[in-house]
């Protein structure tokens, strides 16, 4: 099962809206990975990709002098931590999928939904200073 992209999920940034949408797409690759190589390749991609992401939005909240930085970084280092917990489990061969997709789906939907949507909406209105 796999989640898909909405124009919904939008919030505003080019940028930062094409790099969601890649994100969904390492999700549902991951989701979909069969067997321990494809899963371990799926999970590296994804984790990698999420690091890139992060990065790029990290420097864009510096650039702006974004005032939800530090909880905002912390947001993402919680996502990196199970991650790494995530390719833990596939080496240990303990993964327990069952509730992956839904934990992987709600947290990038919340973490858009709300602070994404701010930091885009505080770039907008300070891109210029």
């Amino acid at each position: 099962m796999t989640t898909q992209w909405k124009d919904t999920y939008k919030i505003g940034d080019t940028e930062i809206d094409n790099q969601h949408q890649e994100l969904f797409r390492k999700i549902n690759t991951f989701l979909e990975a069969q067997g321990k190589t494809e899963l371990v390749a799926s999970a590296m991609g994804l984790y990698k990709y999420t690091r890139e992401h992060f990065g790029h939005e990290e420097q864009l909240m510096q650039r702006v002098g974004y005032p939800g930085l530090v909880p905002h970084v912390e947001q993402h280092n919680d996502l990196v931590n199970r991650l790494n917990e995530i390719s833990q489990s596939i080496a240990n061969e303990t993964l327990v999928t069952a509730d992956l997709e839904k934990f992987l789906t709600d947290w990038l939907l919340t973490h858009i939904r709300s602070s994404d949507t701010k930091l885009a909406a505080y770039v907008k209105l300070h891109a210029g200073d």
